[in-house]
């Protein structure tokens, strides 16, 4: 698979982010829209297994190798119950088993309400202190989400993670909403 050289996108020039890149190789729609949501809402293990696969295959073998420890985005504990699983979280497991490295987890502090429909400032106010790393992270920390949409939660992690000692911090989702979709 081919390597696209990094760029930054409009936002992320204006407002740097507290990750220092992306790795996205999917686009949230169509066949991959459906594959994730039935991984999201039907706690599908095939379709997880699948989406680990291909987080793993649009990864640079550098990329593999990079992580000190792969930090998934937490739910909140109630909407965990509610969905019955926590998607990132097993993602980020089984793709450190894959990987060969650490995962750690972060706490969520507030029970954020769902980001779908929200603008990108309405997002980051949302999650604004939302997250919390108890433990002393190494230096290189790689996040891990299933989707990416405006960066905001992730940036928002990213900034708890350097709180906690992280010094370079890079986003990893499986698939990107297209922009403009805010779902």
């Amino acid at each position: 698979m081919g390597q696209l050289k990094p760029r930054r996108c409009g936002h992320c020039l204006a407002q740097v982010p507290g990750f220092s890149l992306a790795h996205v190789p999917l686009r949230y729609e169509d066949e991959v829209a459906a594959l994730v949501q039935r991984f999201k809402f039907h706690a599908s293990p095939r379709a997880g297994a699948v989406l680990v696969e291909l987080l793993a295959a649009g990864l640079s073998r550098p990329a593999q190798g990079w992580p000190d420890v792969l930090v998934p985005v937490p739910l909140h504990p109630r909407r965990a119950r509610e969905r019955g699983f926590d998607q990132a979280s097993w993602l980020a497991r089984r793709l450190a088993t894959r990987l060969g490295c650490a995962w750690v987890t972060a706490k969520r502090e507030r029970d954020t309400r769902s980001q779908r429909g929200l603008t990108r400032r309405e997002r980051q106010a949302n999650l604004r202190h939302a997250f919390r790393v108890e433990t002393l992270l190494p230096p290189r920390v790689a996040l891990v989400d299933d989707v990416m949409t405006t960066g905001s939660t992730l940036d928002a992690l990213a900034v708890a993670c350097r709180r906690a000692g992280a010094e370079t911090v890079e986003a990893w989702a499986v698939a990107r909403t297209p922009q403009g979709k805010h779902w």
